[in-house]
């Protein structure tokens, strides 16, 4: 009986006076999260639930999680609906962002790539796809080296969000929820309110903290956040919400203005014409720039978006209103969320995204820019380079709002679970040590080439090349790979002569070529763009084919080199074609003779049988005379070559009838004796 009542009551608790899963929609529906994941979990807390309310009830606990911006706790929820068999409203794409957010890329990309193949919402496919596309880009995030330590400001922080940090004169302004003047049912914390953080050591965040000097900047039931001044101090733009009340005119988040008029900063009204109070568009993350010029900000105005937020920028005229509003476009905004832009003094351009390659929710990203040349119309132009800013900074959780406090040192905000985390959005001081302690390290590197006789190049595999220094001492050894590429391994140091010497066996001559790495250094390593650097430089080397290796033929009969000398009838002039032959022989010879200082080179000349003996014997003779001495005077050492004729002695082809077959006995042949044998 007792049985049959729990059964009675809970089936009244879900559908009856108070019917959970409606109510829980209610709250859902008016982006009330917090009241909504209270109901939701109080029927997942009921034994007797139905599966589909249990599906539906852990699909809502992700979403809510997942809308109000803590997508680590929607992972379990997401998973449990999944596993009880939800498979629609895009349940795999969101579990999927939600496993990124948590730091599970691995298992991330696996929903990817199932939701990628089933199909969904097109703007999800789309991302999807990205998304399991950048895995790779991700782990090189990951394993980059930093140059920067954060800390958390633990003089600033507290279990509640605090974000948004911007410089006025030497005082930090952010925005904190610490007041907790009533719980914002979106996410359960309080309202933001702007607050100053007076440093009394900065480098330990250390200080007192004050609400923001006009109470009336801060208003009752409204979030205020992301504070921007001009540079004199004087004027200020923030973000406003609503209140969230019936009949109020104001529909969204709007940038607002304040101006200190020598006492207290006025009474803020809304900045048109970027910001209008009765347009349902959402405005915020003002961030002016160096020079107050400039206006950047976030928007959702979905006629002028590439989807989601998209970060704009608006200009002052000469009157001192704003103007201009132009769309940042791409490379800058994406199909996600772009926001928190931030320019600091030396122009360069910081946001926040969720659209670019990221490590999860949002990660803060830099703008490299570079001069290039238009191909169309051969003008300047500027090429934008969109580059994460790495770890420790950003992490799977929510990382923005960076702004600097001086050349190298800053703030940014996280929500982040680590790195001394106090709750829920945390300020962190960072320092980059990039512009003092970049590192650089230069390798040596390069490609290994054949040439044969005539002068023809390709690459040579497995080429065995040493690196030695100044005093012959050997530093390190490579071997070129397939494509003839060589690295040495152990680093090389600037203003240095080297030696590299290349060897690839009997069938080529040996090379030993210097290398200098004087004058070669990077000039400013302030500019280059990692804090450890790898720079290589770059050598060819090429070993000529040895001509006079021996060689044999199949049936093991050895093979004696020979070179095309054609002469005239009856002649021994070298002629203008035998020139060339004997260039080519030269360029070879002078190298193959230092390689092997104790042989000497024979011309030796042929002759067809036409003829008497004696007469081919006299001819062969003036012909391999004519051939050393065009060699000698290009250059080569008369003791190291020398002249044989043998007329008609040593045919090629015997009993040779056609003119061809005489052609080929007439010819020179090449062969290397001992110098100790020479008479």
């Amino acid at each position: 009986m007792k049985k049959i009542l729990a059964v009675v009551f809970t089936a009244l608790l879900l559908v009856g006076c108070r019917n959970l899963p409606k109510e829980g929609k209610t709250f859902f529906d008016q982006a009330k999260y917090e009241p909504a994941i209270n109901t939701y979990k109080q029927i997942l807390g009921i034994k007797t639930a139905t599966e589909q309310q249990r599906i539906n009830a852990n699909f809502m606990l992700a979403e809510c999680y997942r809308l109000s911006n803590r997508q680590k706790n929607a992972v379990n929820y997401y998973k449990a609906a999944i596993d009880l068999g939800k498979t629609n409203d895009n349940v795999l794409f969101h579990y999927a962002n939600a496993l990124k957010a948590s730091g599970n890329y691995e298992e991330a990309a696996k929903y990817f790539e199932q939701y990628f193949m089933g199909g969904g919402k097109d703007e999800y496919v789309k991302l999807a796809k990205q998304e399991k596309d950048q895995a790779k880009a991700i782990r090189t995030i990951i394993s980059t080296p930093s140059f920067s330590t954060i800390q958390n400001c633990d003089g600033i922080n507290t279990p509640t969000g605090d974000f948004g940090a911007t410089i006025l004169q030497k005082k930090l302004v952010f925005a904190s929820a610490r007041r907790n003047e009533k719980v914002f049912q979106t996410n359960g914390l309080g309202f933001n309110d702007l607050y100053v953080y007076n440093f009394t050591d900065s480098a330990k965040c250390q200080g007192d903290i004050v609400p923001f000097f006009n109470q009336n900047i801060n208003s009752l039931g409204s979030h205020e956040a992301s504070a921007t001044f001009s540079p004199d101090g004087k004027t200020m733009f923030f973000a406003r919400s609503n209140k969230g009340e019936k009949g109020e005119t104001l529909k969204q988040v709007k940038i607002f203005k304040s101006t200190f008029n020598g006492t207290e900063w006025t009474d803020a009204t809304i900045l048109s014409p970027i910001s209008t109070d009765t347009l349902d568009i959402w405005d915020g993350c003002p961030s002016l720039s160096a020079d107050g010029k400039t206006l950047y900000f976030a928007s959702n105005r979905s006629n002028d978006t590439y989807g989601g937020i998209d970060i704009f920028k608006a200009t002052k005229d000469a009157t001192g209103g704003w103007g201009n509003i132009q769309n940042l476009g791409k490379p800058f905004n994406t199909e996600g969320d772009d926001m928190f832009p931030y320019q600091n003094a030396a122009g360069r351009l910081f946001f926040a995204s969720n659209g670019h390659t990221g490590l999860g929710g949002l990660d803060i990203f830099t703008v490299d820019t570079t001069k290039v040349i238009d191909p169309t119309t051969q003008k300047e132009k500027l090429e934008f380079k969109i580059r994460n800013v790495g770890v420790p900074i950003n992490s799977p959780s929510d990382d923005f709002g960076m702004v600097f406090s001086n050349k190298t040192d800053g703030y940014f905000s996280s929500n982040r679970t680590t790195d001394g985390a106090k709750g829920d959005d945390d300020i962190y001081l960072f320092k980059n040590d990039s512009i003092y302690q970049k590192k650089v390290t230069y390798y040596l590197q390069g490609i290994a080439y054949g040439k044969n006789i005539k002068g023809v190049e390709s690459v040579l595999a497995g080429t065995q090349l040493t690196l030695k220094n100044d005093k012959g001492e050997v530093i390190d050894q490579a071997t070129a790979d397939e494509n003839g590429k060589f690295k040495f391994p152990k680093k090389v140091e600037i203003d240095k002569v080297y030696g590299v010497f290349a060897t690839k066996g009997k069938e080529y001559l040996d090379n030993d070529t210097l290398f200098s790495s004087v004058g070669k250094g990077v000039k400013d390593i302030t500019k280059l763009p990692k804090k450890d650097n790898d720079i290589f430089f770059d050598t060819r080397i090429t070993l000529r084919e040895n001509f006079l290796v021996e060689k044999r033929d199949k049936k093991g009969k050895l093979i004696i080199p020979e070179i095309t000398i054609l002469y005239d009838y009856d002649k021994a002039d070298i002629r203008q074609d035998a020139a060339v032959i004997l260039d080519e022989f030269f360029g070879f010879l002078k190298e193959y003779l230092d390689e092997y200082p104790n042989q000497v080179v024979e011309m030796g000349s042929h002759t067809d049988s036409r003829g008497n003996d004696k007469y081919n014997q006299k001819l062969a003779q003036r012909r391999a005379d004519s051939a050393v001495a065009y060699l000698v005077k290009k250059g080569t050492p008369m003791d190291r070559i020398r002249a044989k004729g043998y007329g008609e002695s040593e045919p090629k082809i015997k009993n040779a009838k056609t003119e061809p077959e005489h052609q080929q006995n007439r010819r020179t042949t090449v062969k290397t004796i001992d110098k100790s044998l020479v008479k």
